[in-house]
């Protein structure tokens, strides 16, 4: 919406006044939302502007500038690769401080940009990677306040631990086989070694199984598809 009002408003701007488009915009520019509104936008993208005050008009003409008002001399195609640009800065920065605080969502805020995502493939294990990419996976760290038990322990083994999405993934004993096939292929793409360097971070190496690590791996976050899909089944 933002890229498509500035966009207009650049092309308005270097219309021949004897066009209708622009005359019926200045006739009407002191009572128009719609100028108001694009006034708005671009001030989130931080674009500067010049005001062109006239009479008998209660808020100014005003033209994208840019930067050092170098803005002014370029054309419709510049000014669109211009906004295009600031957009995605204005969007990235957004999606990055609404998920600041929001621990289910500590590993997804690891993403330098949002993407089209391949492994998504509308299947149960691309719904299952999905949520335990943001932690929402419903194991019962999370839903211990109306599961049946009303706990946050695992109770598929004895290891008396909260059942994490790490837990489950990783460590507990009932999904041992299922869990076999998965670190055998991980074990072959990065190496036994340098997987156990990445256990050791703070992670404990899930960014990395769930594709959010700079170096995503298809074949791992596959491999990590179909063991949830075998170990939810087998938990169900």
């Amino acid at each position: 919406m933002i890229k498509a009002v500035l966009n207009y408003k650049g092309k308005i701007e270097r219309m021949e006044n004897k066009r209708w488009v622009k005359r019926i915009f200045e006739w009407n520019l002191s009572e128009s939302l719609w100028e108001k509104i694009c006034w708005g936008h671009a001030r989130k993208l931080k674009i500067q502007k010049t005001v062109c005050v006239r009479i008998g008009r209660t808020m100014g003409d005003w033209l994208l500038r840019g930067h050092g008002g170098k803005g002014m001399k370029w054309d419709c195609n510049k000014w669109k690769k211009k906004i295009e640009k600031l957009t995605k800065e204005y969007g990235l920065n957004k999606c990055k401080h609404s998920m600041n605080g929001k621990t289910t969502l500590i590993w997804y805020a690891s993403k330098n940009v949002p993407r089209f995502e391949m492994f998504y493939d509308g299947s149960f294990g691309s719904q299952l990677l999905f949520a335990v990419r943001c932690k929402a996976l419903r194991v019962n760290r999370r839903t211990w306040r109306w599961n049946e038990g009303n706990t946050r322990l695992c109770l598929q083994c004895n290891r008396g631990v909260e059942e994490t999405v790490e837990h489950l993934v990783l460590e507990c004993s009932k999904y041992e086989h299922e869990r076999e096939s998965l670190m055998d292929e991980i074990h072959e793409q990065c190496g036994e070694n340098k997987w156990n360097a990445r256990c050791a971070e703070e992670d404990s190496g899930m960014r990395y199984l769930v594709g959010l690590d700079e170096e995503c791996n298809m074949n791992v976050v596959n491999a990590g598809k179909n063991f949830l899909v075998h170990a939810w089944n087998k938990r169900q």
